[in-house]
């Protein structure tokens, strides 16, 4: 079965080193980061190039993301990306598909609605130039989280830390992959107090929703709880990402703890 259409270029995709954990499978925040570059490939070819964004004073941000990891990606794969928009709404949030093979094989597979807006971060509406280049292509599926078991009462474990200014991207805010590695952080805190080994944190999927920037200089709480089962032994984690009172995203990660079972989950969490 085709998972992507034709029209869907290729694009090399290549992890560095430090986005290898000491088991040597790719941290989930940096398979988002692949996926990012996936889109910034497709988006110079068909023209719209950084530099031409900054000309016309005009952006795509990120509000939503799910991914789903097929498998950890390994060191010595060599992937590819395809990248397709599939429908667009009131002219200024567009949903696109994202995918990440290894040779043939599909190992990562995303779905993410971008907001058109203007450098003041106004959604503007994108004229007829933006469609010429990018060209829908439906029929294929999004993608969804794992069926989950939900549950709820259990308690909420907060990690607080202030921003570099170091980490600030091409916008002047933390870039949209970077939460995921708030959350796996916060995740795996609360797995070395209860004296679990967070090296043997393994993502599953994610899913985030994004409501305000992050900037430098920022105390950040991550918090981090416990909301549910998937299959025999991988759990949904719920969190918020905040800036004092204001919550800047909500997320969803599932994840498995290899070579334990799902009662180490509750030592940690509940």
């Amino acid at each position: 079965m085709q998972t992507f259409p034709a029209s869907a270029k290729p694009f090399p995709v290549t992890l560095q080193r430090n986005s290898f954990s000491p088991r040597l499978s790719a941290r989930a925040g940096d398979v988002w980061r692949a996926m990012q570059d996936v889109v910034v490939d497709q988006s110079a070819d068909v023209g719209w190039t950084p530099a031409r964004y900054e000309s016309t004073r005009t952006l795509f941000i990120v509000r939503s993301m799910t991914l789903v990891h097929r498998r950890e990606l390994r060191f010595e794969d060599r992937l590819v990306g395809r990248t397709w928009p599939v429908r667009a709404r009131r002219d200024t949030l567009f949903t696109r598909e994202v995918r990440l093979f290894a040779s043939d094989e599909l190992v990562s597979a995303a779905s993410q609605e971008w907001a058109y807006l203007s450098r003041d971060l106004v959604p503007i509406r994108a004229g007829q130039d933006i469609y010429d280049a990018f060209r829908r292509e439906e029929g294929f599926p999004s993608v969804e989280l794992p069926e989950v078991r939900a549950r709820s009462g259990a308690r909420v474990h907060r990690f607080t830390f202030r921003t570099w200014h170091l980490w600030m991207d091409p916008f002047g805010h933390v870039n949209h992959p970077a939460y995921v590695d708030f959350c796996d952080e916060a995740t795996s805190r609360a797995l070395a107090g209860a004296g679990l080994p967070p090296l043997a944190l393994s993502p599953l999927a994610e899913a985030v929703h994004f409501r305000a920037a992050i900037g430098a200089d920022e105390d950040v709480t991550v918090e981090v709880q416990l909301a549910g089962d998937v299959g025999d032994d991988a759990v949904l984690l719920g969190h918020r990402i905040l800036v004092g009172d204001k919550v800047c995203a909500t997320a969803k990660t599932v994840r498995r703890l290899l070579g334990h079972g799902r009662d180490a989950w509750e030592r940690a969490l509940v």
